[in-house]
This record gives C-alpha cells, structure tokens and sequence, in this order.
C-alpha cells in the first residue's frame, strides 16, 4: 500500500509510471467550465480501503506531498456496519494539483492498483429559473383562474382538499432540503427547521463551519413551498406546513451551497444525501443538478451516470434502501426506505443527470396555463410535472412561485427547482397520513405517480414524458387493488370507432374512459404482449398508445385490468411493411456548371410507398468533383463542382427502412455554349456533344489540310460524337464540326 500512495504522489507531481491493465473508469469528457478542476473521487477496492484507513495514512500522505485524500462518507458510529455493507467506504475524494489535466489525472488514477472507477466530478448548479423579489398569492396551491388570462383555472396540486379531509402535515416526518441553507430564523420557517448540530441539519461544503447554516435564498425558497408554517398570518403557505400556525413536517437542511460573495460554493452532495438518511429523513428534495456543456454532453454525462458507479449514485441508493430505518434496517420512522426527488433541468434538453436515473422521481415543469415550461427539460424519464413558473420574464413574475427567502423576504422564483418541492410537499403530505409500520417507499412513490393527472396540461411539440401532472388529492385516493373488489358499476367505454389494423409505420392513440370509478379509486392496470404498446392510467382513464415502429408486423392483444380483473380486451394488428416502389424513370439531367444556381428536383413524382409513407432520401455520386448533393424533404438540390459525367443514385427508404434505388445520369457543362469538345490536348478519344440531340458530324485535318478522320452520328449531351485518335501523330490538328446547320472549327492538339 505504500507503493500505491507513492504512485499517486507522482501522479501528482506530473511524472510518468509502468502502466498496469486499465481500470474502466466511465467514457471520456473534454475538459469544460463544468467539471471541478484538481478534483477526482475514486472508487476502491475493499482491500484497498482498508489499507488507506490505516492510522499512519495522515502521515504517509503528508510525506508524499498529497493534498488531501479522504473518505467522502466519514465514519457513521451506529451506522457504520450499513455504511460499508453499501460499499460507502470504499468512496475516496482526491485533491491534486490544478495545473494537473483531468483527463491524464482519471487516466493515470484509474491505472493504480486497488482503483475500480475514477471521476471528475462536475459543478453542480441550482434550478431556479429566473429571480425577483416579490409576494403574491399562490396559484400553485389553488388557482381559481381569476388572476389573469395566463392563469388556467385548476392548473394547481389540488391540495385544498387534502387539508380539509386528511392532513396538513405532521412533525413526525422529516424533509431534507439538499440544497443552499435554510434561513432558520425566518418567521415562516423558524421551529420547522431542525437546528443545525451532530444530529440536525449541518453543512457540507469545504471551508464552512459543518454547524452552521448560512441562509441562502434558493434553498430558502425551496423550504417553504415544502414546509412554510400555514395559519399563522404570515406570508405563505407551505405543502405540508400545517394548518394550526404551529408547523406540520421538520426540514433537514443539508448545505451543498453558499454564497462567498459573488461565487456561489458548491458541496458535496453524496454526503449530504448519506446523512439526510442516518438522521431521520425520509424524503430528500434536490432541486439542483449538474452543469453541462451542451446537450450531447448531458446526454453524454446521463449515460455516462446511468451505466456507471459514482458516489453520488451510490447515496442516492443507500438513501432509497436505508431511509427511515435503524442499522439493523428495522423501520423506525413513519415509512421504510426513503424517496429522491431531483429537478429535471432548466436546459429545455432530453436528457440529464442525475435526475435520468429510474430510481429517482424527476419533476418537470408547468406554467400556471397548463403547458410545460420550455426551459423544462423532457423524456420519458421524467416521472411527473408540478408547478414551476412561466416562460415569462421579471415583468410577469406572477407567473412564477411565491415562497420564502432570506431576511425575513418572500420572492417570485421560477424553474424546475420550484416545481420539485411541490412533489416533496405531496409526498410528505402521504407519509404524514398513511406512515406508519409497513409503509413503505414502494406505496410512496405509487400513489404520487399512479395519482397524477393525465389531462389538463399541455407539452411543447416533439416532447413526450413519462407520467403526468401533480395531483395531491389524485394521490391520497389511489387505491391499491383490494382482494375483493366492489366492480359493480365498473364500466370501460371508447368513442374511438377506427380500424384496429395499423400500418407498420404509424401510431395510434385511442382513450378509454373508466367509469364509476371515481370514489372506489380501484387501480386501474394496462398490459400488452406488443413491445410498441403502452398506456398512461388514471382511477378514470386509460390512453393507450401504440407505437408500430417499435413491434414486428403481426396481431396483438392488451388488457384493461381494474383491481386485477379483466375489463377490457383489445386486439389489433400491426400489418405488413411494403418497401418503396419507384414510379417513374428518372431523367437524365444537365447541370450548368457555368453558373452556382442549384438544380432542384421534387423526388415526390419518381417514388411511392404502398403503404402512404412520407419517404426519406439520400444521394450519392459514381464520380465525385462534378457535383454535391443534398435532400431537403422530397426536393434534391443538385450544385455544380467541376464539368464532367456522373451518375446519380437515389435512395428512397421508408420508416422501417425498406428501400428502393433509381440512377440517372448528370451532366455538368457550360449550358451557355451549344457545343462542346473535349479534352483538349487528346491522347484517345475525342467527345464531341452538341447540347441537345441533333445529327452531328465532325471532321479532322491535319496540318497541310489532309483529312485524317470522319465520324457522323445522331449525337447529344448523353451520346457524344467520339474520334478515335490513339493511332495519330502527336501535333496540332484542325476539327469541324457540322451540327444544326451550324458549324465550328477549332484546333486540337494531340500528345
């Protein structure tokens, strides 16, 4: 093991090792603004973490110069057998030189003995959209629609009548707010927030004090959408902030941001979510995420999260498996295991982390009209929207969520960060009322999802998600599927009448409608044994959507189950693709090579697909340098190089990439002239191609006037007139050439 810190030492310092079999340490990133530089975590080897837990490891380490290599999950006392048993030990956080590049530090670390994975973390960020200070009612809560056009009425979390009829949040659940530090001296926040201390609410960013929270306004504002006390006559109202003026459930705050000026600090998430467990929460709110790039770096960045291990993931696990119990994984908070629910991202991209992992709930972003934020980022990953804010600027920030913020201040924030505390508020709203011995994470999450609404909103075209809109009361009627259910007055209906024999390349969507459901609650369960089949349920409706691209031609059946019976059977067929057909011979074609306008052919006229498909295209070329080429829809656009002869194929596919090829021949030439000759010199043949098809002929002298050859043909732009002049004296020779009533004499020259 002291081999090892010496190899690291000189990794350090910039110096050059053996190289041992590489480690796999995730796929490779350019350096960017968004990772943190001199920063790598590591993953070790079991035998590797107990040789850098030994006590004389300090000194080793000074000895060789390193800055600082350290646990991530410090030692747990009760819970340091769980710790390990998740593998949390083997978690190092390394710090070296600046100057050092990222790339060479994973490459280098990931070849040392004992390392199984190297990372550069990135920055992480919060997910506030816009800010400005401000207060106002909140129609995220309630909205009647009277504040205005933007304002649809019922695009809020139904809450209301959770309060009247169930809770308003009890004490015995505990929130943790994974995020900038909550402003516990705030008159709506204050008692509600666990005093920072070895047991509370602490702060994990290098160089602050771990028991002191500094207030930040994010969090801040995080916290009371969540939390803020209700009924007490002052500012806003939280989720599950009570209704007697005294508070309803306590928020965690872990500090992975803080305010040093003009820089906002980042922390370390992984510990905070590893500590939000050991202390009692059991639903942790992550209303950040990190940076990227662009978004085929997101994109790059959720694989890469996805397919890897990484700290953060494993806290993240260890949260879900471990929340709400003791180090023996006996339940002693009011649910077993815990729920992460992170913000989907402000980028308006399709992919994210860590918000894309499936074991987290990720919460998009509605306006208060019912349509999905633009900045909100989308896919079928992203489990549930919830109120976020508008698309609109400061001068509209009505649009946005009022909350708590810092110096006893309220504001309008906006963003996928504002949207995610309302599902943390739901979700403690659930625990508060149904927690309790055998609740547990698994019912949790059903009942947010399986609740939600599936009408009512809008999403942006092209985008799609995998559940629908945050329903507080949706959520508490859920039902599980009871042994013995009540079916009488259970009724499935469609006013959908269509055929049920789709095309391979088309889609259908087809709503049925669940009636005498809406008290009883019963769950409602879609199946098929058709891969491109799949359906969004409510107590009171089921879309089925069925995606024929995705399954093999073929018939198909899916049921409609309601508290496990069979309801409904539906059957349909994906039929078979038929490849495209070319319909008319295409042309042979001149291209003015003379001049830089394009020649543009509709490709409709040529081709046609059996099935009614809109078909793609793509050219090619036998010759290159005479043309390029390029299809926008069924239009290809043709643009001179060089003059010359090619030929031109055209590929027709359709959606499951059949095919069909059609060729023409292209000709560039200078379509101002009406004749050409070339080449000029000649070594073999001489072409002669007069600009449309004419009888042609074409005569050539030597020096002293002697005629050496004689060709006469019908001949044209595709079919030149061609001399034979291989067995010819290299010298200069005279050409005429007859065509149209016209004629031309030029000099040639043979070599």
């Amino acid at each position: 093991m002291r081999r090892y810190f010496l190899l690291l030492a000189l990794l350090l310092a910039g110096c050059l090792r053996q190289e041992p079999d590489p480690v796999p340490a995730g796929q490779a990133r350019p350096e960017s603004g968004s990772t943190l530089p001199g920063r790598a975590v590591v993953l070790l080897t079991e035998q590797a973490a107990d040789a850098l837990d030994a006590p004389d490891f300090s000194a080793v380490a000074q000895q060789l110069g390193i800055r600082s290599a350290e646990r991530i999950f410090p030692e747990a006392g009760e819970f340091e057998a769980r710790h390990r048993a998740a593998g949390l030990h083997r978690w190092y956080r390394i710090r070296y030189d600046e100057g050092v590049p990222a790339t060479k530090a994973e490459s280098e670390l990931g070849r040392l003995p004992g390392v199984e994975a190297v990372q550069t973390p990135r920055r992480i960020k919060q997910r506030s959209y816009f800010n400005d200070n401000y207060y106002s009612l909140q129609w995220n809560l309630e909205n009647d629609g009277s504040l205005g056009n933007a304002f649809k009425k019922g695009i809020d979390i139904n809450v209301r009548p959770v309060w009247e009829e169930f809770t308003a949040g009890s004490s015995e659940v505990i929130v943790a707010v994974i995020d900038g530090g909550i402003d516990l001296s705030h008159d709506d926040l204050q008692g509600v927030v666990l005093p920072a201390g070895a047991n509370g609410s602490r702060t994990f960013i290098d160089g602050y004090s771990l028991y002191k929270i500094q207030a930040e306004s994010h969090g801040t504002h995080v916290a009371g959408t969540i939390g803020a006390i209700g009924n007490n006559g002052v500012g806003v109202a939280g989720i599950a902030g009570g209704d007697n003026g005294q508070g309803g459930v306590r928020l965690l705050s872990c500090a992975i941001f803080a305010s040093d000026g003009d820089e906002m600090d980042d922390g370390d998430d992984a510990a905070a979510l590893v500590w939000a467990a050991d202390h009692g929460a059991v639903i942790a709110n992550n209303s950040w995420g990190y940076e990227y790039d662009s978004e085929a770096d997101a994109a790059l960045g959720a694989k890469d999260f996805l397919q890897h291990s990484s700290a953060t993931k494993t806290a993240i696990d260890y949260f879900i498996d471990n929340a709400g119990t003791d180090a023996d994984g006996n339940q002693t908070g009011p649910m077993k295991g815990g729920v992460v629910i992170f913000a989907a991202g402000n980028e308006g991209w399709s992919h994210d982390a860590p918000s894309e992992y499936e074991r987290v709930i990720a919460v998009g972003a509605l306006g208060p009209d019912g349509k999905m934020a633009e900045y909100s980022n989308y896919g079928p990953w992203v489990d549930i929207l919830a109120p976020g804010g508008s698309d609109t600027d400061e001068t509209r920030a009505k649009e946005w969520i009022a909350s708590t913020d810092t110096d006893n201040e309220y504001s309008y924030q906006s963003g996928t960060s504002m949207a995610t505390p309302h599902v943390s508020g739901v979700a403690a709203l659930l625990v508060s009322y149904f927690g309790g011995p055998g609740f547990t994470n698994e019912t949790l999450r059903e009942k947010l999802l399986e609740g939600a609404r599936m009408d009512g909103f809008e999403l942006p075209a092209g985008r799609s998600i995998g559940g629908g809109m945050l329903d507080a009361y949706g959520a508490f009627s859920y039902k599980y599927e009871p042994e013995d259910p009540d079916l009488e007055g259970i009724t499935v209906s469609t006013d959908y009448d269509g055929d049920y024999r789709i095309k391979s390349h088309e889609s259908l969507t087809v709503e049925y409608r669940i009636g005498g459901n809406e008290k009883k609650r019963l769950g409602v369960k879609f199946q098929s044994d058709c891969p491109g089949a799949s359906a969004t349920c409510t107590s009171s409706l089921v879309r089925m959507q069925i995606d024929a691209l995705k399954a093999e031609p073929g018939s198909y059946t899916a049921t409609i189950r309601i508290a496990g019976s069979v309801m409904e059977v539906i059957g349909f067929t994906i039929l078979n693709n038929h490849a495209p057909q070319i319909a008319a011979a295409l042309e042979d074609r001149i291209l003015n090579a003379a001049s830089a306008a394009p020649l543009n052919i509709d490709l409709q006229p040529y081709f046609t697909d059996p099935d009614g498909e809109q078909l793609s295209y793509a050219v090619k070329f036998t010759t290159s340098g005479v043309a390029s080429g390029s299809v926008s829809g069924s239009i290809l656009n043709l643009s001179p190089k060089d003059y010359g002869l090619t030929t031109v194929t055209v590929t027709a596919r359709d959606a499951r990439q059949a095919k069909c090829e059609a060729s023409f021949n292209l000709i560039a030439r200078n379509a101002f002239l009406d004749l050409d000759v070339y080449p000029n010199p000649v070594s073999d043949h001489l072409y002669i191609r007069p600009a449309t098809p004419m009888q042609t002929g074409a005569t050539l002298y030597s020096r002293s006037g002697a005629k050496v050859r004689s060709e006469e043909a019908q001949a044209g732009p595709f079919s030149p007139l061609i001399i034979d002049v291989r067995e010819l004296a290299p010298g200069t020779y005279t050409l005429r050439v007859d065509y149209g009533g016209k004629q031309q004499t030029k000099n040639i020259v043979k070599y």
